[in-house]
């Protein structure tokens, strides 16, 4: 297993071969601002694809469903790197998975705050996995998100090199997501 080499950005970095994982120790554990989302719809596909439980973060005070008003809320939090409340998230038991893929929307070039809480929150249980990053953006890239899961990650968790799925074309690009699990995980 390869993680993020030093020197090196997160999109640059690839793994050698899958990691082999025996079927049924995956998970996928996401954070989506719509119901309909894009980083939902990259987690549910993904989850098939890898034949993964599904898992979401919920901030405890939901983010405000107008569009600029959740900016208004959000900006803040991503320019602060501030960790927002979240609930518990059900029937999540880290222990039972050796992989674990997280995805979050880009915001503001970094990862939106409940899923930076839900990484901070669960280090301790991440201890010796294998983690794997995805996210959403409007435009941006990875930017810095790839590098801001890493950090938080640190040495908790062995960091597979994530991947960045441009928000208009996610739902049409089936494939792509597909191919992101297999060059990943190889299901045992």
């Amino acid at each position: 297993m390869l993680g993020l080499m030093a020197g090196c950005s997160p999109e640059a970095a690839t793994a050698a071969e899958p990691v082999a994982v025996a079927k049924g120790k995956v998970a996928v554990v996401y954070f989506s601002w719509s119901p309909d989302g894009n980083t939902r719809f990259a987690a549910e596909t993904i989850a098939k694809k890898a034949g993964a439980a599904l898992f979401e973060i919920k901030a405890e005070k939901p983010y405000a469903s107008d569009f600029r008003a959740c900016c208004d809320e959000a900006k803040p939090e991503c320019n602060g790197k501030t960790l927002r409340p979240i609930q518990p998230v059900a029937g999540l038991d880290l222990a039972q998975y050796d992989v674990v893929f997280v995805g979050t929307p880009n915001w503001w070039g970094t990862m939106a705050p409940p899923v930076r809480t839900w990484l901070t929150q669960n280090l301790a249980a991440l201890k010796g996995k294998t983690v794997c990053l995805f996210q959403t953006h409007g435009g941006g890239g990875m930017q810095r998100v790839g590098r801001e899961f890493a950090e938080v990650v640190g040495d908790a968790a062995t960091v597979l090199p994530p991947k960045a799925f441009a928000g208009a074309s996610v739902k049409s690009n089936v494939e792509a997501l597909d191919a992101f699990v297999a060059a990943r995980i190889a299901v045992r």
